[in-house]
């Protein structure tokens, strides 16, 4: 997606004037990296992972917005499903998080109410949200839960479990407050004081920071035994003493003074708030669990070496709890070459785009000076002869899609469907270098960091600065599965909304998404066909890449034989996991079943998760910082102020690159070498 967002800036108004010529080189026959998809068996999707746009997403959806406006689908292609964004993209907004009590698990969703903003507006990607807003708004939202629990009237219900067997939290919240010895609404009124003051934009008064600091920790402190007592406000009190715990932390810390998070980069989240007096079954809470499973952020996928920056997490989750327009989620309803890829695709090809795919990216090289002087590709296959360009997309039920293999009518000879991988075996048709001054002026290197020691090796022997990055920006492995079942959501025992997210789960596939409404738009038999499917995913350790396919097909058998039943009870028969289940038009038997899923070992150097562990923000490059002034970088893995391994970072990055490209070139010929 950076490559592609740095290709659609630079093809926009003014720059595309400036240029000569963008250029993309893609290996293989497909675009997307980490987030390419294509259609298999029955039009299936096949993803890398599950993939989510958060509605504060606000320069991925700006990018999609022009390029579907751009397309005008409406007009220019009437037959296609997909017309308009809005078409592609709707609001979701039950989150789900597993929880594990006394050595049982039970989930619970929360249904996130909608807004009317839409995420993408022009100038919202460039707007801040400051530790001072995130911290007003906190209060905010301690303020709103003091004035719900502590109404006069009956007692408060609170039902926070969409468990197979849900028991209602209900308990008199307000009496309980109220009964405390510090009320709550000394707590409130002290926040709106402190609101009020930041939002006039003055600067915070030690004395008025201290004071709540102190008033913040007594109060949580002294309903703490209290809550405790009652199991039924349990999750409630995880919520209230991960909120007050966080101000706290920001205030002591100093973040509102600085209005900025840099002073807690280096720690954990999880850590951070154990510092400031965080319960023991708070920062073991489903809310920090779910932080980390859904970043993969786990050193080595060790569960035991929980990482993500404490300053990126209370920066992001203010973002997603705060900032986001209409929806908190936002579902693709296609796969994401579909939703993404493929109109990002045409519509550059019709700004004049130049794309060659079958490029594999084997080095850089340095000339004489320090600037970059050469890329070396090798060509992987050739066109058919009489054939000017690979058209790469191929329409299922009018909808433009990724095939699953190359589409071998438009080349010479068929190359196999391993061009993918960094340990493709096959030798190529040709080499091609690209020479400084000549074939290009300025290049953007847009492979994953994952890539870097392989691709420019002579450019991290060079910089100490790309060698810091590389060791120290760290990546992990990922498994994901696909999985289409002979039943539906709630023949298996679910109970909650049937659009749901859930994270926090088990120890292997930590989380589900529930993704049938892509079924109409796969082709199965019109009888007979899958009734759900289920998409799973999660950290992996480290692998032999020869075994990784085996390894996560063992750890889902596993994980359905031992861990499922927790989540869908009616799953499990008397022998364990019904693998009837599992959709087979060839009627295998048992784990053979996962034959006819779509599992994936994502150990490629491309394809592993790029992680946020504390204290490695500072190696980040930024996109127009490398060190040598004819090349730029884009990836989630850069310096872009939203460091984290997602849509929306690598979009950011994207744009940061071309303006570096407008910057270093002036005018001249970008070469994008994408991966």
């Amino acid at each position: 997606m950076a490559g592609l967002t740095t290709a659609w800036e630079l093809s926009s108004g003014d720059c595309r004037e400036q240029l000569d010529s963008i250029t993309v080189y893609q290996r293989g026959w497909r675009l997307g990296g980490k987030g390419a998809s294509s259609r298999g068996p029955h039009g299936r999707v096949e993803e890398h992972g599950l993939h989510v746009l958060l509605g504060c997403y606000d320069a991925t959806f700006r990018v999609l917005r022009e390029v579907y406006a751009e397309l005008d689908r409406a007009v220019t292609d009437p037959a296609c499903p997909l017309p308009g964004w809005r078409d592609a993209f709707v609001p979701a907004g039950a989150v789900g998080l597993a929880d594990r009590h006394d050595g049982a698990w039970s989930h619970f969703v929360t249904q996130f109410s909608s807004n009317d903003a839409l995420p993408g507006e022009p100038g919202a990607e460039d707007r801040r949200l400051t530790p001072v807003d995130v911290a007003s708004r906190t209060v905010g939202l301690l303020m709103d839960f003091h004035r719900a629990v502590s109404a006069p009237g009956p007692p408060a219900e609170v039902y926070l479990s969409a468990s197979p067997t849900p028991r209602p939290a209900r308990s008199d919240l307000g009496a309980l407050l109220r009964g405390t010895g510090l009320t709550g609404f000394a707590v409130a009124l002290q926040g709106l004081t402190r609101a009020e003051q930041l939002a006039s934009g003055a600067g915070p008064d030690e004395e008025v920071t201290r004071r709540l600091a102190a008033l913040l920790g007594a109060w949580r402190d002294g309903i703490r035994g209290v809550v405790l007592a009652d199991p039924a406000l349990r999750r409630t009190w995880q919520l209230v003493d991960l909120v007050v715990t966080s101000l706290q932390g920001m205030v002591v810390d100093g973040l509102l003074t600085a209005n900025s998070y840099d002073a807690i980069d280096h720690l954990d989240y999880g850590e951070w708030l154990a510092r400031h007096g965080a319960a023991p079954e708070t920062l073991d809470s489903p809310i920090v669990r779910g932080m980390h499973d859904l970043t993969f952020a786990y050193a080595g996928a060790d569960r035991t070496r929980p990482g993500f920056s404490a300053g990126l997490g209370l920066h992001l989750a203010g973002r997603m709890l705060f900032d986001f327009k209409g929806s908190i989620f936002w579902r693709m309803q296609v796969g994401m070459g579909e939703a993404v890829f493929a109109p990002l695709y045409e519509a550059l090809v019709r700004r004049g785009v130049d794309f060659r795919f079958f490029r594999r990216l084997d080095h850089l090289g340095l000339a004489p000076g320090g600037s970059l002087g050469t890329v070396e590709l090798t060509r992987q296959a050739d066109l058919a002869a009489g054939r000017a360009r690979y058209d790469p997309l191929v329409r299922l039920d009018d909808l433009p899609c990724w095939p699953h293999r190359p589409l071998v009518e438009q080349l010479a000879d068929d190359p196999g469907d391993q061009l993918e991988s960094h340990w493709w075996p096959g030798a190529g048709t040709g080499r091609e270098t690209l020479v400084a001054g000549e074939d290009f002026d300025v290049a953007v290197l847009a492979v994953s960091v994952g890539m870097v020691p392989h691709v420019a090796s002579e450019l991290v022997r060079a910089s100490p600065r790309w060698r810091r990055m590389v060791e120290r920006v760290g990546t992990v492995a990922t498994q994901s599965a696909q999985l289409w079942l002979d039943a539906s959501e709630s023949d298996l025992g679910w109970s909650g909304p049937p659009t749901v997210t859930l994270t926090g789960f088990g120890d292997t596939f930590e989380t589900w998404a529930a993704m049938s409404h892509l079924l109409p738009r796969e082709s199965w038999p019109t009888s007979g066909g899958p009734r759900s499917i289920a998409y799973l995913c999660g950290a992996m350790p480290d692998v032999d890449p020869g075994s990784a396919d085996e390894v996560v097909r063992h750890r889902l058998t596993r994980f359905l034989e031992t861990e499922v039943g927790s989540l869908w009870p009616k799953a499990n028969g008397r022998n364990g996991f019904r693998w009837n289940l599992l959709w087979d038009d060839e009627g295998r038997c048992g784990p053979d079943r996962l034959a006819a899923q779509y599992l994936r070992a994502n150990v490629d150097p491309s394809d592993r998760y790029v992680q946020s562990l504390p204290g490695t923000g500072r190696f980040r490059l930024a996109p127009g910082d490398t060190g040598f002034d004819n090349l730029v970088v884009a990836g989630d893995w850069t310096a872009c102020g939203f460091d984290a391994g997602c849509l929306e970072a690598a979009t950011r990055s994207g744009v940061l690159a071309a303006r570096a490209v407008m910057a270093a070139g002036a005018g001249a010929r970008p070469e994008e070498q994408s991966a």
